[in-house]
């Protein structure tokens, strides 16, 4: 359970199973469709000097070599357009709630966005928004937040302490100030070892009651 903590001033969220619900089983399942079971070893052999979607999340890679790796993988022809749907398949919903969630919170604190993702699933994120909510994924990041960083645009990731350093010193924010909210234990070890405060979110826990203390 989330306590109070008056000497918090900023509020770092993370986004997937934070502020959108995922299921990421869903997208492992797809891609062992269409790859196989051990594709993360075919992958290895593909792609020997590092690890494909890693590499992709920090942005060192495009989205077009990134598909084209998984297509490599592949011993069967497979579209890009499949691909796709198979790796946006882990995104599902976000609880409307949680937008009103954001912006009661950002009358009292800074509040910022901390996410390891990808250039596909933004976009993907940003038509959701607007099919869904009418607004664009840069209204989105504009509205609810102060600031937001994505691993793919800053070529760092989570759980290392360089994203957190990163985030302080861009942000201007005390880490003794500073509570982050993830579902990823590394990632809150990580973030205490910068010398912020983390909380582990609990997958399926609603993130508007847990912040409903501050």
């Amino acid at each position: 359970m989330l306590v109070f903590n008056p000497a918090i001033k900023t509020i770092v969220f993370d986004l997937g199973n934070v502020i959108i619900d995922l299921d990421i089983e869903r997208t492992w399942s797809s891609l062992k469709h269409y790859l196989g079971d051990n594709f993360f070893d075919t992958l290895k052999e593909i792609y020997p000097n590092g690890d494909v979607f890693i590499d992709f999340e920090i942005g060192i890679i495009s989205e077009k070599t990134f598909f084209e790796t998984l297509q490599l993988a592949s011993e069967q022809p497979l579209s890009i357009r499949a691909l796709t749907e198979g790796w946006n398949a882990m995104l599902l919903t976000i609880n409307p709630e949680r937008f009103k969630m954001l912006l009661r919170l950002k009358e009292k604190y800074a509040v910022f966005l901390l996410s390891n993702t990808n250039e596909t699933h933004v976009n993907f994120v940003d038509g959701y928004l607007q099919t869904v909510f009418g607004f664009s994924i840069k209204e989105f990041d504009a509205r609810y937040f102060n600031r937001v960083y994505y691993s793919h645009l800053i070529h760092l990731r989570k759980p290392n302490v360089s994203i957190y350093d990163y985030v302080i010193n861009d942000a201007q924010i005390k880490p003794s100030e500073t509570l982050f909210i993830d579902d990823n234990a590394d990632n809150i070890k990580g973030v205490l070892t910068a010398g912020w405060h983390g909380y582990l979110h609990t997958i399926g826990e609603e993130i508007v009651e847990v912040m409903a203390v501050y």
